[in-house]
C-alpha cells in the first residue's frame, strides 16, 4: 500500500480554509452538517502535523466556527470549551484581534445559557481589547452582543445608548451588514421598552439594507422581528403581511430555519386569533422542518405550540401528548448538557491546576479577586430568590407589597395612573387532582410564560398564593387596565 502523499503547507491551510468556509455556510440551515464538515478539517490536520503559524491560526479559527455550530444546536457547555480552546489557541500565536473574537462568543455562550453575569463580564473584557487595539469594526460588533445580553437580561433600557453608539459607529464605517444587525438590535430594545414606534423605524431600516445587499436571511429574521413589532401595536394584518414576506423570501432562497421560525410565528398567531385549521398546518410544517435538520431547540417549540393549539381548539387529548412530547424534548436537550457540561468542567479544572503551576503568584491575586467578584454576584442572586417564587420566577407575595407599595407611592407622587389586576385560574384544583400537582404545576409555568409575553417591560407579574396572581402596571387607566386584563384572560 502507497503511503499518502504529505499536503504542502499552502495546500493544507487552503484545504482548512475551504472546509471552515463550508461549515459557516451552514450555520444556520444545517448546524449538524457543517459539524461533520469541520470533522474533517481537525482529521485532515491530525493525518499531516505541522507546527506552521498559519496552519495553527486556521485551526483555532475552525474551533470558533465549531463553537457558533454548537451553539447553534442549543450546546452550550461544548461550545464553552470551544471558546476557551480557541483562546488559548490565540493567546499562544499572538493573535490578539482573534483572541478577543473568541472571548466574545466566549460571553455569547454563557448569554445563551442564562448565566448573564459571566456573559457580561467576558464581553466587556473582549471590548476592552479590542478598543485597545483600535478596532472600531469589532468595537461595534461585540457592542451590539453586549447589547444583545442586556436585552435577554430584561434590561433593554441598558442597551438603547450603546446601540446608537454602534450604529453611529458602522455608518461611519460604512459597513451596511453590521449596520443592519446594529439596527435590528435597536429595534427590539425599544420594543422591549414599550416603543414599538420607534422600533418599526429602525427594523424598516435593516429591512432595506438586507434588501439592498440580498442577504437573505436577515432579511428573513427582520420579517420576522417587524412582524412581532406590529402585533405589539396591535396591527394582525401588517404582522401577517410581514411574517408571509418572511416566509417567501426563506422558502425562494432554500432556508429551512428560517421558514421553520416563520412558520411557528404564524402558527401561534393563528393559533390566538381562533384559526386552528391554518395554524396546525403551520406547526406541523415547522415541526417536521426542525426534525428534518435537527434543530432542537425549534423541535421543542413546535410541540410547545401544538400542545397550545390542541388545548384551545379543544382536543384536551392531543394537547397532552404534545406536552409530554415538549417535556421529553426538554428534558433530552437537558441531560445532553448536563453530561457536556460534567466534561468540560473536567477539562477546565486539568488546564486550570496546570496554570497554577505555572503562574501560581499570578494566579493567586486573580483568585481573590475572583473570589470577590462571585461572592457580590452570589450576594445578588440570592436577593433575587428571596423575592422570586420558585416556580414560577415571577415575583413572590413579599416582593409583590413592596413593589406594589412603591408603584402607589410613586403614582400618588406623580398624579401618573396605576391599575392592579388580580386574577386566578378556575377550575385549577380539578387539574390537580386528575392529572396531579406535577402537571398542575406545569400549567402554572406555561401560564405565566404566556402573559409575560403580553406585558411591556415596565409592568410587574406576581404570585399572590396558589393559583393567584396580581399584575401592577403603572401608567394605565382603568380602560387600558380593562383591556389587558381581556388579553390575560385569552391568554389563560
Amino acid at each position: 500500500m502507497e503511503a499518502e502523499t504529505p499536503l504542502s503547507t499552502q495546500n493544507l491551510t487552503n484545504e482548512i480554509q475551504r472546509l471552515n468556509q463550508q461549515a459557516l455556510e451552514l450555520l444556520d440551515a444545517d448546524p449538524a452538517r457543517g459539524l461533520a464538515i469541520l470533522q474533517q478539517a481537525f482529521e485532515l490536520a491530525s493525518s499531516h502535523p505541522s507546527q506552521d503559524e498559519q496552519i495553527q491560526s486556521e485551526l483555532a479559527g475552525c474551533t470558533i466556527t465549531r463553537g457558533r455550530l454548537n451553539l447553534k444546536n442549543a450546546a452550550y457547555t461544548a461550545a464553552l470549551s470551544d471558546f476557551h480552546s480557541a483562546m488559548q489557541q490565540f493567546e499562544r500565536l499572538g493573535r490578539k484581534r482573534e483572541k478577543a473574537l473568541a472571548r466574545s462568543y466566549y460571553g455569547i455562550a454563557y448569554a445563551h445559557m442564562g448565566e448573564f453575569a459571566d456573559a457580561l463580564e467576558h464581553l466587556f473584557l473582549a471590548l476592552k481589547e479590542v478598543q485597545q487595539l483600535g478596532d472600531q469594526l469589532l468595537t461595534a460588533e461585540i457592542t451590539n452582543d453586549i447589547c444583545y445580553t442586556y436585552v435577554l437580561l430584561g434590561q433593554p433600557e441598558l442597551a438603547i445608548p450603546h446601540l446608537h453608539e454602534a450604529v453611529q459607529t458602522l455608518r461611519a464605517l460604512n459597513e451596511p451588514m453590521r449596520l443592519s444587525w446594529a439596527l435590528d438590535s435597536l429595534a427590539m430594545a425599544y420594543l422591549h421598552t414599550g416603543e414599538p414606534r420607534r422600533a418599526l423605524e429602525y427594523e424598516t431600516e435593516a429591512i432595506q439594507i438586507a434588501e439592498a445587499l440580498q442577504t437573505w436571511q436577515d432579511q428573513a429574521i427582520y420579517l420576522n422581528n417587524m412582524g412581532e413589532i406590529y402585533l405589539a401595536q396591535g396591527d394582525d394584518s401588517a404582522a401577517i403581511s410581514a411574517y408571509q414576506r418572511a416566509l417567501n423570501g426563506a422558502r425562494q432562497h432554500n432556508l429551512t430555519a428560517e421558514t421553520a421560525i416563520t412558520l411557528l410565528n404564524l402558527g401561534k398567531l393563528h393559533t390566538e386569533r381562533g384559526h386552528f385549521d391554518a395554524a396546525e398546518k403551520d406547526l406541523n410544517e415547522a415541526l417536521l422542518l426542525a426534525q428534518q435538520t435537527r434543530r432542537q431547540q425549534q423541535v421543542m417549540e413546535a410541540y410547545h405550540a401544538l400542545a397550545d393549539l390542541y388545548e384551545k381548539s379543544g382536543k384536551p387529548a392531543a394537547a397532552l401528548e404534545m406536552y409530554k412530547k415538549y417535556h421529553a424534548a426538554f428534558q433530552a436537550i437537558y441531560d445532553q448538557e448536563a453530561d457536556r457540561r460534567i466534561k468540560h468542567l473536567q477539562v477546565l479544572h486539568q488546564l486550570e491546576t496546570l496554570r497554577r503551576e505555572t503562574e501560581a503568584f499570578q494566579k493567586q491575586a486573580l483568585e481573590l479577586q475572583r473570589k470577590v467578584e462571585e461572592q457580590q454576584r452570589n450576594q445578588v442572586k440570592l436577593e433575587k430568590l428571596a423575592r422570586t417564587d420558585s416556580l414560577t420566577q415571577s415575583l413572590n407575595r413579599r416582593a409583590l407589597f413592596d413593589t406594589g407599595q412603591a408603584a402607589f407611592q410613586e403614582a400618588r407622587k406623580t398624579g401618573q395612573p396605576l391599575t392592579i389586576i388580580m386574577f386566578d385560574l378556575d377550575n385549577f384544583k380539578e387539574i390537580n387532582d386528575h392529572y396531579g400537582h406535577l402537571v398542575g404545576d406545569q400549567v402554572l409555568t406555561i401560564l405565566v410564560e404566556r402573559i409575560r409575553h403580553r406585558l411591556r417591560s415596565s409592568d410587574t407579574l406576581a404570585r399572590y398564593g396558589g393559583e393567584e396572581f396580581t399584575i401592577i402596571m403603572p401608567g394605565i387607566t382603568l380602560e387600558q387596565g380593562l383591556r389587558m386584563a381581556e388579553r390575560v384572560r385569552g391568554a389563560v
